[in-house]
């Protein structure tokens, strides 16, 4: 019994490591290292996570790489999604930004106490990877479920906000050049 499962648990491994293998050939810097080095990019790709995942949850650079790792693959998908004629994606992307700006506004501001939770880093890590990989759609889950809702419900107060905002600016924009303009 248990040798059927550790052959099912190594197949599927092998399901995912030739997912992956299929994943990582769209990116030709990787081939490119794969054939210099010997060393299949399956396992390279591994070895980096790996390390990274290490120096998160040790909380070494755990900042700046959970920012990394919110805004790097994101930004070049966002780019890739607005080169492609398919707007599914633009959609997913510009969903993800949403959320994630918003969640990074969150945490400016509760970051002195959420610092100090144990692998706070480490579950901001998973949270992001949840919200911005294709395969879990986080970003949308949470878009649908929590800011929709809220923002439907709220959006004349909010526009009511930003056109005095937009009206203030303009009038301090304005008077400013008159000021200019005398002189």
């Amino acid at each position: 019994m248990a040798s059927a499962n550790v052959s099912a648990a190594v197949q599927q491994f092998q399901v995912y490591q030739n997912k992956l293998d299929k994943e990582l050939s769209k990116v030709p810097a990787l081939v490119t290292i794969e054939k210099v080095t010997n060393v299949p990019k399956t396992y390279l790709v591994s070895a980096v996570g790996g390390v990274l995942a290490v120096l998160i949850f040790f909380n070494v650079w755990g900042s700046l790489l959970t920012n990394l790792l919110g805004f790097l693959y994101p930004a070049y998908a966002s780019f890739k999604a607005l080169e492609s004629a398919n707007k599914e994606d633009d959609v997913q992307w510009l969903t993800y930004w949403t959320v994630y700006g918003f969640i990074n506004m969150i945490e400016f501001f509760s970051d002195i106490l959420l610092y100090w939770l144990p692998l706070y880093y480490t579950m901001k890590a998973v949270f992001i990877l949840w919200l911005a990989l294709p395969l879990f759609r986080g970003a949308e889950v949470l878009y649908k479920q929590v800011f929709r809702p809220i923002l439907i419900a709220q959006s004349s107060k909010i526009d009511n906000v930003s056109d005095k905002i937009k009206n203030k600016i303009n009038e301090t924009a304005s008077e400013i050049s008159n000021e200019f303009k005398k002189d």
